[in-house]
């Protein structure tokens, strides 16, 4: 049965890279070029080139149910057509286990004139079942694979100059406009409020834990209670996000010039201001506990490692606000996003608090907060983060409308 799976390895950049291959271990040349062109050699995190990576090769198993030699299409003028972009879509709705049971039951059906997978038969057997994801999950599936068939009608498009090729683009740009309007509507979470970041008192005793020497830090060794210290106050400073902060270099961070630069993102590199304290503690980690790892563990320059000099995996950054929780009793919600969000509520209020005349214009709080926060253009967490903080003051005020209203009729 055909079948696609992603392989992950460190290059020769020493930055960790993810590929598409086959049954065989093949990897497929054009999903692998359109990752690495469009996604690594930006910045993008590995778990988002995976995930895109992953929606594509899905609809290179809908390619193999149909026989469709995808890798020729996307290749020739012809493209694909509008209803086979539409039936890729349905397909890319289902959740693996449905996809597996139409490639089986494709593998026994003799080419014909259908083609729509929803009249596929088995042989005379009854339809496989087939489970549709959920409407945001099916929905980014879609887009992934639409952009990168847009990836590709890009690359052939500049020999289309005279007819009948502009009518062979034209007709490209239609099937893939055909795929991405059957996205499903969805009213996900992105639609709603950001979730909230952590209060202030719970703040404080965080901080506490991770400072060295305290009797609440659930680490023993200093290497490990200064490294937690240092990543806490980057975490908190610059709502970095995990996967950014692992790929931090020593050579990243600007002493002098109190600066970290974020070489790996999920979406935009960017560089973002610390404190002087976080830039004198960054220092001191690096001369006092880094420097000690033989220099031939610690060749790849990365800032985070253990003891040991190995590359800190998400998995252990993971596990040291796990351990912090366990150690005091803490709740589950503290964890690296979370000093994320409460980054994001500190800075509304921040802004709050500027005189009236210091304040900037709500398109330029938007693309402040988007550049610090590394959110694209297209982002609309900072309108998300927007309607919380206004729902946050208007509770408050109608609070205390409320209480006046009843203190009112008590006197």
């Amino acid at each position: 049965m055909p079948n696609y799976s992603i392989r992950s390895f460190t290059a020769s950049d020493d930055l960790r890279m993810a590929v598409l291959v086959d049954l065989e271990g093949r990897p497929l040349f054009l999903p692998n070029v359109y990752a690495t062109l469009r996604y690594r050699d930006v910045g993008f995190a590995l778990t988002t080139i995976k995930k895109v990576l992953r929606a594509v090769g899905m609809a290179y198993l809908w390619a193999a149910t149909r026989k469709i030699d995808l890798e020729v299409e996307l290749r020739s003028e012809c493209f694909l057509s509008v209803e086979q972009c539409e039936d890729l879509a349905f397909f890319l709705r289902l959740d693996r286990a449905a996809q597996d049971r139409l490639v089986e039951a494709s593998l026994d059906v003799r080419e014909s004139k259908v083609v729509r997978l929803e009249q596929v038969r088995s042989g005379g057997t009854p339809n496989p079942k087939r489970t549709l994801l959920s409407a945001v999950e099916g929905g980014y599936r879609i887009r992934a694979v639409a952009n990168f068939l847009q990836f590709n009608h890009e690359r052939i498009k500049p020999n289309a100059s005279q007819k009948p090729r502009k009518d062979f683009a034209k007709a490209r740009e239609n099937a893939i406009a055909a795929l991405r309007a059957q996205e499903p509507r969805a009213t996900s979470s992105d639609e709603g409020d950001a979730p909230e970041g952590l209060a202030e008192d719970l703040m404080t005793v965080i901080e506490a834990a991770f400072e060295p020497g305290s009797m609440t830090n659930p680490f023993q060794s200093d290497f490990h209670q200064y490294r937690n210290h240092l990543m806490y106050w980057i975490f908190t400073e610059t709502a970095i996000r995990r996967s950014e902060l692992r790929y931090i270099k020593v050579e990243d961070i600007d002493h002098a010039a109190r600066r970290v630069k974020v070489r790996v993102s999920k979406t935009i590199a960017r560089t973002l201001p610390i404190s002087e304290k976080t830039a004198d503690d960054f220092h001191e980690f690096v001369m006092k506990h880094w420097a000690k790892i033989p220099v031939k563990s610690r060749r790849h320059g990365y800032l985070f490692t253990t003891a040991k000099g190995d590359h800190l995996s998400v998995e252990a950054i993971n596990l040291a606000f796990r351990e912090l929780r366990r150690k005091n009793q803490l709740p589950e919600s503290i964890a690296p996003h979370a000093l994320r969000r409460t980054w994001n509520d500190r800075l509304s209020r921040k802004i709050d608090s500027l005189p009236p005349d210091k304040r900037m214009r709500p398109e330029e709080e938007k693309q402040l907060r988007n550049r610090l926060n590394g959110w694209s253009k297209k982002s609309n967490m900072e309108q998300r983060y927007s309607r919380r903080h206004i729902r946050v003051k208007a509770d408050s005020i109608a609070e205390n409308l409320a209480n006046e209203l009843r203190n009112k009729e008590d006197e």
